[in-house]
Protein backbone atom coordinates (compact mmCIF):
# COMPACT_ATOMS: atom_id res chain seq x y z
CA UNK A 1 0.00 0.00 0.00
CA UNK A 2 0.85 3.32 0.13
CA UNK A 3 1.87 5.17 2.90
CA UNK A 4 3.03 8.35 4.90
CA UNK A 5 1.30 11.80 4.67
CA UNK A 6 -1.44 10.77 1.90
CA UNK A 7 -3.48 8.87 4.49
CA UNK A 8 -4.11 12.27 6.45
CA UNK A 9 -7.89 13.09 6.00
CA UNK A 10 -8.44 16.79 4.83
CA UNK A 11 -11.70 18.60 5.81
CA UNK A 12 -14.01 19.61 3.27
CA UNK A 13 -12.91 22.33 0.85
CA UNK A 14 -13.99 26.14 0.57
CA UNK A 15 -15.18 26.35 -2.90
CA UNK A 16 -15.28 29.83 -4.39
CA UNK A 17 -17.82 29.63 -7.67
CA UNK A 18 -17.22 33.02 -10.01
CA UNK A 19 -20.39 31.85 -12.21
CA UNK A 20 -21.77 35.11 -14.29
CA UNK A 21 -25.43 32.83 -14.63
CA UNK A 22 -27.48 33.20 -11.41
CA UNK A 23 -29.89 30.17 -12.49
CA UNK A 24 -26.65 28.08 -13.02
CA UNK A 25 -24.73 29.25 -9.87
CA UNK A 26 -27.30 28.57 -7.54
CA UNK A 27 -27.91 24.87 -9.21
CA UNK A 28 -24.28 24.53 -8.43
CA UNK A 29 -23.80 26.14 -5.24
CA UNK A 30 -26.92 24.08 -4.00
CA UNK A 31 -25.61 20.51 -5.24
CA UNK A 32 -21.52 21.37 -3.88
CA UNK A 33 -22.89 22.26 -0.35
CA UNK A 34 -25.39 19.47 -0.12
CA UNK A 35 -22.26 17.03 -0.68
CA UNK A 36 -20.69 18.85 2.70
CA UNK A 37 -18.74 21.83 1.25
CA UNK A 38 -18.81 25.71 2.10
CA UNK A 39 -19.24 27.86 -0.73
CA UNK A 40 -19.35 31.58 -1.97
CA UNK A 41 -20.44 32.72 -5.12
CA UNK A 42 -19.12 35.75 -7.27
CA UNK A 43 -20.67 36.89 -10.63
CA UNK A 44 -18.25 39.27 -11.65
CA UNK A 45 -14.24 39.35 -11.49
CA UNK A 46 -14.24 42.24 -9.23
CA UNK A 47 -16.25 40.77 -6.56
CA UNK A 48 -14.33 37.25 -6.89
CA UNK A 49 -11.11 38.81 -6.05
CA UNK A 50 -12.89 40.31 -2.92
CA UNK A 51 -14.30 36.88 -2.03
CA UNK A 52 -11.12 35.32 -2.52
CA UNK A 53 -9.51 37.35 0.55
CA UNK A 54 -12.75 37.29 2.24
CA UNK A 55 -13.65 33.84 1.97
CA UNK A 56 -10.54 32.31 2.06
CA UNK A 57 -11.75 29.20 -0.53
CA UNK A 58 -9.92 25.86 -1.36
CA UNK A 59 -10.79 25.86 -4.78
CA UNK A 60 -11.77 27.79 -7.13
CA UNK A 61 -14.23 27.38 -10.40
CA UNK A 62 -13.46 29.95 -12.59
CA UNK A 63 -15.83 30.81 -15.62
CA UNK A 64 -14.52 32.21 -18.49
CA UNK A 65 -16.96 34.04 -20.03
CA UNK A 66 -17.33 37.12 -17.31
CA UNK A 67 -19.24 40.43 -17.90
CA UNK A 68 -16.30 42.73 -16.58
CA UNK A 69 -13.31 40.82 -16.66
CA UNK A 70 -11.11 38.10 -18.67
CA UNK A 71 -11.41 34.57 -16.87
CA UNK A 72 -8.21 33.65 -18.00
CA UNK A 73 -6.55 36.65 -16.41
CA UNK A 74 -8.51 35.98 -13.25
CA UNK A 75 -6.55 31.80 -13.63
CA UNK A 76 -3.48 34.23 -14.52
CA UNK A 77 -3.63 35.90 -10.49
CA UNK A 78 -4.98 33.25 -9.26
CA UNK A 79 -2.45 30.56 -9.97
CA UNK A 80 0.48 33.44 -8.95
CA UNK A 81 -1.05 33.27 -5.29
CA UNK A 82 -0.10 29.25 -4.65
CA UNK A 83 -2.44 28.79 -2.41
CA UNK A 84 -5.85 27.45 -4.17
CA UNK A 85 -6.99 24.47 -6.73
CA UNK A 86 -8.49 26.39 -9.47
CA UNK A 87 -11.09 24.39 -12.08
CA UNK A 88 -11.99 26.04 -15.23
CA UNK A 89 -15.78 25.84 -16.25
CA UNK A 90 -15.66 25.63 -19.98
CA UNK A 91 -18.21 25.67 -22.66
CA UNK A 92 -17.78 24.25 -25.88
CA UNK A 93 -16.55 26.85 -28.09
CA UNK A 94 -13.89 28.22 -25.82
CA UNK A 95 -11.16 25.48 -26.13
CA UNK A 96 -8.50 27.98 -26.70
CA UNK A 97 -9.37 29.48 -23.64
CA UNK A 98 -9.28 26.59 -22.06
CA UNK A 99 -5.84 25.46 -23.00
CA UNK A 100 -4.90 28.99 -22.24
CA UNK A 101 -6.00 28.68 -18.64
CA UNK A 102 -4.26 25.48 -17.91
CA UNK A 103 -1.26 26.83 -19.51
CA UNK A 104 -1.05 29.37 -16.89
CA UNK A 105 -1.73 27.32 -14.27
CA UNK A 106 -5.19 25.98 -13.40
CA UNK A 107 -5.59 22.31 -12.28
CA UNK A 108 -8.18 20.84 -14.36
CA UNK A 109 -11.26 21.78 -16.39
CA UNK A 110 -15.33 21.54 -16.21
CA UNK A 111 -17.25 21.37 -19.45
CA UNK A 112 -20.26 22.63 -19.62
CA UNK A 113 -23.27 21.65 -18.52
CA UNK A 114 -21.65 20.25 -15.72
CA UNK A 115 -22.00 16.72 -14.11
CA UNK A 116 -22.71 17.18 -10.65
CA UNK A 117 -21.24 14.26 -9.36
CA UNK A 118 -18.41 14.49 -11.51
CA UNK A 119 -17.59 18.17 -10.66
CA UNK A 120 -17.66 17.00 -6.83
CA UNK A 121 -15.10 14.28 -7.18
CA UNK A 122 -13.21 16.73 -9.65
CA UNK A 123 -13.06 19.48 -6.95
CA UNK A 124 -12.40 16.86 -4.03
CA UNK A 125 -9.40 15.61 -6.50
CA UNK A 126 -7.88 19.30 -7.16
CA UNK A 127 -8.45 20.16 -3.30
CA UNK A 128 -6.39 16.89 -2.03
CA UNK A 129 -3.49 17.62 -4.75
CA UNK A 130 -3.27 21.25 -3.75
CA UNK A 131 -2.73 20.40 -0.20
CA UNK A 132 -0.33 17.94 -1.16
CA UNK A 133 1.88 19.79 -3.56
CA UNK A 134 2.11 22.55 -0.79
CA UNK A 135 3.37 19.75 1.51
CA UNK A 136 6.14 19.23 -1.32
CA UNK A 137 6.89 22.61 -1.14
CA UNK A 138 7.19 22.69 2.48
CA UNK A 139 4.34 25.58 3.13
CA UNK A 140 1.23 23.75 3.54
CA UNK A 141 -2.28 26.09 3.92
CA UNK A 142 -3.49 24.47 6.87
CA UNK A 143 -2.00 21.91 9.88
CA UNK A 144 -3.96 19.41 8.18
CA UNK A 145 -0.91 18.44 6.23
CA UNK A 146 2.46 18.81 7.49
CA UNK A 147 5.50 18.84 6.01
CA UNK A 148 5.97 15.83 3.04
CA UNK A 149 7.99 12.67 4.33
CA UNK A 150 9.25 10.17 1.70
CA UNK A 151 6.08 8.28 0.30
CA UNK A 152 6.03 4.24 0.26
CA UNK A 153 4.23 2.83 -2.32
CA UNK A 154 4.87 -1.12 -2.55
CA UNK A 155 8.53 -1.65 -3.24
CA UNK A 156 9.43 2.06 -4.19
CA UNK A 157 10.27 5.17 -2.01
CA UNK A 158 9.04 8.16 -3.43
CA UNK A 159 10.72 11.82 -2.45
CA UNK A 160 8.86 14.23 -3.96
CA UNK A 161 10.91 16.84 -2.25
CA UNK A 162 14.09 15.17 -3.52
CA UNK A 163 12.78 14.19 -6.77
CA UNK A 164 13.72 10.82 -6.54
CA UNK A 165 12.86 6.84 -6.86
CA UNK A 166 14.64 4.53 -4.50
CA UNK A 167 13.93 0.46 -5.05
CA UNK A 168 13.34 -1.96 -2.24
CA UNK A 169 17.29 -2.80 -2.35
CA UNK A 170 18.31 1.23 -1.81
CA UNK A 171 19.49 1.82 -5.55
CA UNK A 172 17.81 5.05 -7.14
CA UNK A 173 15.84 4.41 -10.26
CA UNK A 174 16.64 6.63 -13.47
CA UNK A 175 14.29 8.28 -13.92
CA UNK A 176 14.24 11.96 -16.56
CA UNK A 177 11.76 14.67 -15.19
CA UNK A 178 9.00 14.07 -17.51
CA UNK A 179 8.69 10.63 -15.71
CA UNK A 180 9.12 11.74 -12.15
CA UNK A 181 6.65 14.69 -13.17
CA UNK A 182 4.12 11.85 -14.33
CA UNK A 183 4.85 9.83 -11.51
CA UNK A 184 4.26 12.46 -8.85
CA UNK A 185 1.31 13.49 -10.23
CA UNK A 186 -0.29 9.45 -10.12
CA UNK A 187 0.81 9.39 -6.71
CA UNK A 188 -0.91 12.80 -5.57
CA UNK A 189 -3.75 11.76 -7.41
CA UNK A 190 -4.06 8.53 -4.39
CA UNK A 191 -6.31 6.33 -6.05
CA UNK A 192 -7.87 8.85 -8.50
CA UNK A 193 -7.26 8.66 -12.86
CA UNK A 194 -5.10 11.06 -13.86
CA UNK A 195 -6.14 12.13 -17.66
CA UNK A 196 -3.72 11.99 -20.72
CA UNK A 197 -4.52 15.41 -20.46
CA UNK A 198 -3.60 16.25 -17.27
CA UNK A 199 -0.20 14.05 -18.05
CA UNK A 200 0.36 15.77 -20.87
CA UNK A 201 0.15 19.48 -19.02
CA UNK A 202 2.03 18.86 -15.92
CA UNK A 203 5.21 16.43 -17.90
CA UNK A 204 5.39 17.58 -21.19
CA UNK A 205 4.41 20.97 -20.28
CA UNK A 206 1.88 20.87 -23.61
CA UNK A 207 -1.63 20.45 -24.04
CA UNK A 208 -2.16 16.69 -24.99
CA UNK A 209 -4.14 16.21 -28.80
CA UNK A 210 -6.44 12.20 -29.33
CA UNK A 211 -3.45 11.53 -31.65
CA UNK A 212 -0.46 12.90 -29.55
CA UNK A 213 1.13 9.29 -28.45
CA UNK A 214 4.02 10.61 -25.95
CA UNK A 215 2.26 10.18 -22.91
CA UNK A 216 1.32 6.19 -23.47
CA UNK A 217 5.14 6.16 -23.98
CA UNK A 218 6.00 7.96 -21.05
CA UNK A 219 3.94 5.50 -19.30
CA UNK A 220 5.59 2.44 -20.84
CA UNK A 221 8.77 3.73 -20.04
CA UNK A 222 7.81 3.90 -16.28
CA UNK A 223 6.15 0.87 -15.93
CA UNK A 224 9.62 -0.80 -17.27
CA UNK A 225 11.57 1.09 -14.50
CA UNK A 226 9.17 0.05 -11.62
CA UNK A 227 9.25 -3.52 -12.98
CA UNK A 228 5.98 -3.61 -14.76
CA UNK A 229 5.29 -7.41 -14.97
CA UNK A 230 6.70 -8.27 -11.63
CA UNK A 231 4.65 -10.76 -9.50
CA UNK A 232 1.60 -10.54 -12.30
CA UNK A 233 1.33 -7.15 -11.16
CA UNK A 234 1.61 -4.00 -13.20
CA UNK A 235 2.29 -0.50 -11.59
CA UNK A 236 0.41 2.22 -13.90
CA UNK A 237 -2.73 0.78 -15.29
CA UNK A 238 -5.03 2.47 -17.60
CA UNK A 239 -8.65 3.12 -16.69
CA UNK A 240 -10.65 3.31 -20.05
CA UNK A 241 -11.74 6.64 -20.88
CA UNK A 242 -10.50 7.94 -17.79
CA UNK A 243 -6.40 8.35 -18.07
CA UNK A 244 -3.87 6.38 -15.59
CA UNK A 245 -4.08 4.46 -12.50
CA UNK A 246 -1.04 4.10 -9.85
CA UNK A 247 -2.05 0.75 -8.74
CA UNK A 248 -1.08 -0.78 -5.45
CA UNK A 249 1.57 -3.20 -6.28
CA UNK A 250 1.22 -6.83 -5.10
CA UNK A 251 4.61 -6.86 -4.39
CA UNK A 252 5.73 -7.19 -0.22
CA UNK A 253 6.71 -3.87 0.69
CA UNK A 254 10.94 -3.58 2.34
CA UNK A 255 11.70 -4.13 5.66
Amino acid sequence: MISGEFSSPLPDPRVLLIEDNPAVAETLQKFIERSGMRTAWAQTGARAIELKRSFVPDVVLVDLELPDTSGVALIGWLSGLHDCGIIVVSGRGEEAERIVGLELGADDYIAKPPQLREMVARIRAVHRRSHLRAAVRGTPPSAAVPAMHPVQAGPWQIDLQRRSVIDAEGRPLPVTAAEFAALQELLLAQGEPVSRERLSEVALRRPWRPEDRSIDQLIFSLRRKLGDGEGGCRAIQSVRGAGYILATPRLPAPG
